[in-house]
């Protein structure tokens, strides 16, 4: 029993090998139905078919497999087309797979599709177009199953034989020699798809009635009123036999053909429009039983002549905030439903503050920054700029039958206050979405609302406008909008006294797309743990998309920051690092290309290193200086003594700074000149009298008496002193009495008011400066 198993494992294991060995590949086409409920679950229809074969079939399977189940199909090796039907949640519809016996590979493909099962065709319509006697018949299908569909053509002749035949378009032929002349056939059609079935009504003819006609022939047509008449050519019929059918449109709705049924050999259209194009085709049965209708004319097209223009031109201004001479008029091309003439000209009447009117002549011809009216979608006719001291303007259109009834330009309000808005712009497929809120007191005044859209394209910009009722907080706006392009709304109001007032603006795009790469990215400040990042803002023109943040980091680390930001301030660093630095802009569209810089901290003891350097060159500094001055005052102050360093000098108050150096020349005090001379010999002359003495003193003026600075130099009359001083001393020779007396009588008056009764040089030094300076003249 053992050995039994044995073999029998064997075997399953050998199969398993010469199937995995087989040559052939499966197709697996998966359906599921759109036309249910969202959010439930849809049936899904699979179809297999193979493409060779597998050399063993026992044990070969097929499975179809979703995130929830696998679904066997019953053919064990798919030798023809086989399906599998089940249920599957909608979010799942994309995540199908199949397996051949046991494991995926690459044989098995799977496409998964969504569609709608096929609505009820139309009854077929069948004719012998020619003299080949082939019968074509065709119908139409009611809508787009979007998954192909196979279309089934029977016919049941007079001995009940039903063929059929098989396309894929919405028509099909029947040979001469697949039914007989002058009999009758029943016809029916069939649509068939992985997701249902459909059969149209039947249609009856006699194959020897089915014949189509030619085409009308010869149509011409009359004014006042517009009527069109046509030929047909039918054998043996009467006029009033004949039906036929006219079709027209007008230039403006060329896909939108307007159908009269039950015509004989005229048409006349009533309320047809002046100065207005328009197109008819024409096409008929000769009366015979099946009413087999030919193919339709040739398009015949007519303009009806031209009217006095009836309504008024759309006029804007676009004036340029917190600007009295600054605006420029716009206006819309007039309809020619309205326009009823070719127009030649336009008519703006200007209005002057001193009351006369001015009136100019504008051509039809759009100016230059609106040729291209496909491309920008862009209906304005002419920019007029106005002037100052305009009061009011007036535009109409002027053709060869009259001008329009001239329409007033709503002047903007100026520094008017106007209420809180909440404004919402939302762009989707082509269309911008605009709805906004309004005080109720607010609105009370409103005649009608006007929203504006321009697109912030350089040298591009389009202005364009719709007209709101007061009654409406919302507008769908289409057109030729550019993808990944911002649109800046603005919404204004118009009052009844022919006044506009701007309230808000946003911008919007229809599409968005991923923001380009942020310009101008660098590293503005770096240390040894933080770096300050900065770039520039993507303009809007640029943008492709709302940014909704800038997302800025190092490395592999990154951080969300505010559109509105322009750098960033990063820590956390470490020293004698080279790092990576990007940014990058983040639309709904998603993350733009990132823009990337490198750089590297300092290292740890570079600071300290600096903080050294500073410091001991101020040291040298510092040192240097004061060896200078030691230097200077051994040299310069040797023998001549600072009389502030006295101590008789010491209680007054000096309202000066101090003297730089041993310089005294700046210091703006008086004091007496002090010559302190050795003991002479006897023989020596002595000096002069008191009276010859006070004489010289006074015949000197003060600026002789200045203290000469320590280089040895004088300022004013310093070098004459010095000359002076060297005679008198050659001169002076008198007794030590004597000297003193003289002495004396050369210290300053508010010296001799403090001194008291005993004379100053008798009194002993007050200090060691006065005794090494000022020594007496026993000490000598």
């Amino acid at each position: 029993m053992a050995w039994q198993n044995v073999k029998l494992h064997c075997l399953i294991l050998m199969y398993m090998w010469i199937c995995s060995q087989a040559s052939f590949e499966v197709d697996v086409n998966c359906w599921w139905n759109r036309a249910q409920p969202v959010g439930h679950n849809v049936s899904v229809v699979c179809h297999t078919s193979a493409r060779g074969r597998a050399k063993s079939c026992d044990l070969f399977q097929l499975w179809v497999i979703t995130p929830a189940h696998r679904h066997l199909i019953p053919s064990p090796c798919v030798r023809a087309k086989e399906t599998c039907n089940f249920s599957i949640a909608r979010k799942h519809t994309g995540h199908i797979r199949c397996m051949c016996n046991g494991k995926t590979n690459d044989t098995c493909n799977v496409t998964v599709r969504g569609g709608y099962p096929p609505s009820s065709p139309s009854r077929p319509d069948c004719a012998i177009e020619d003299l080949d006697e082939v019968i074509h018949c065709s119908w139409t299908k009611s809508n787009e199953p979007m998954i192909p569909t196979i279309y089934t053509l029977h016919w049941k002749d007079c001995d009940g034989k039903i063929n059929s035949r098989v396309s894929y378009q919405e028509n099909v032929v029947i040979n001469r020699t697949e039914y007989m002349k002058s009999t009758d056939i029943t016809a029916w059609v069939t649509a068939k798809n992985g997701l249902g079935s459909a059969q149209s009504e039947e249609s009856v003819f006699n194959t020897g009635h089915i014949i189509r006609p030619d085409p009308p022939i010869n149509i011409t047509h009359t004014f006042m009123p517009l009527v069109i008449y046509w030929n047909m050519d039918c054998d043996n019929v009467g006029p009033l036999d004949k039906t036929c059918q006219v079709q027209y449109h007008t230039h403006n709705h060329m896909l939108d053909w307007i159908q009269e049924d039950d015509l004989q050999s005229t048409f006349p259209l009533e309320d047809s429009q002046p100065f207005t194009e328009y197109s008819f085709r024409v096409r008929c049965h000769c009366g015979y039983e099946e009413n087999v209708m030919s193919d339709w004319s040739s398009v015949f097209s007519v303009r009806t002549p031209p009217a006095a223009p009836v309504g008024q031109l759309d006029v804007w201004s676009d004036c340029a905030p917190y600007s009295d001479n600054s605006c420029n008029i716009y206006w819309k091309e007039m309809p020619l439903s309205q326009a009823r003439g070719e127009i030649s000209d336009y008519i703006v009447t200007l209005k002057l503050k001193n009351g006369t009117e001015i009136r100019q002549g504008t051509r039809q011809s759009r100016d230059t920054g609106s040729q291209h009216r496909t491309e920008q979608n862009c209906p304005q006719l002419r920019r007029f700029p106005l002037k100052m001291g305009v009061m009011g303007v007036y535009v109409s259109a002027n053709t060869s039958m009259g001008m329009s009834v001239p329409t007033f330009m709503p002047f903007p309000v100026r520094g008017q206050t106007t209420p809180e808005v909440d404004l919402s712009v939302m762009g989707e497929k082509q269309t911008l979405r605009v709805s906004w809120s309004v005080h109720p007191q607010f609105s009370d005044n409103v005649l009608e609302y006007v929203v504006q859209h321009v697109p912030v394209v350089p040298h591009l910009a389009c202005l364009s406008w719709v007209r709101v009722n007061r009654t409406q907080t919302s507008v769908t706006i289409t057109g030729d909008f550019r993808n990944y392009t911002a649109y800046n709304v603005s919404l204004y109001t118009v009052s009844y006294n022919n006044h506009s007032t701007f309230l808000k603006s946003a911008i919007a795009y229809t599409l968005q797309g991923v923001p380009p790469k942020v310009p101008q990215f660098n590293v503005q400040i770096i240390s040894q743990s933080s770096v300050t990042l900065m770039w520039s803002p993507i303009p809007v023109h640029e943008s492709k998309g709302v940014i909704l943040h800038y997302s800025v980091g190092i490395n592999e680390t990154g951080y969300n920051v505010s559109s509105d930001s322009t750098s960033m301030h990063l820590s956390d660093l470490q020293p004698a690092r080279q790092y990576q630095a990007w940014v990058s802009a983040v639309s709904a569209a998603g993350e733009g290309m990132r823009s990337v810089t490198t750089f590297s901290t300092p290292e740890e003891n570079s600071l300290f290193t600096s903080i050294l350097i500073a410091v001991f060159t101020l040291m040298s500094f510092l040192i240097l200086v004061i060896a200078f001055k030691l230097v200077w005052l051994r040299y310069c102050s040797q023998k001549i003594p600072d009389p502030l360093n006295s101590k008789s000098f010491k209680h007054m108050n000096f309202q000066h700074a101090w003297p730089w150096l041993c310089s005294l020349s700046e210091s703006p005090l008086k004091i007496s000149e002090l010559e302190i001379v050795e003991n002479l010999h006897p023989n020596t002359p002595t000096s002069p009298s008191e009276t010859e003495l006070e004489k010289i003193l006074i015949d000197v003026e003060p600026q002789h008496f200045q203290v000469p600075d320590g280089l040895g130099r004088t300022k004013e009359g310093g070098e004459k002193w010095l000359e002076d001083s060297e005679e008198s001393n050659r001169r002076r020779v008198s007794k030590q009495d004597s000297w003193r007396k003289e002495y004396s009588e050369m210290v300053d008056t508010d010296e001799e008011e403090g001194a008291g009764g005993e004379e100053w040089w008798d009194q002993p030094c007050g200090s060691d400066y006065e005794r090494h300076f000022m020594p007496s003249v026993e000490a000598n």
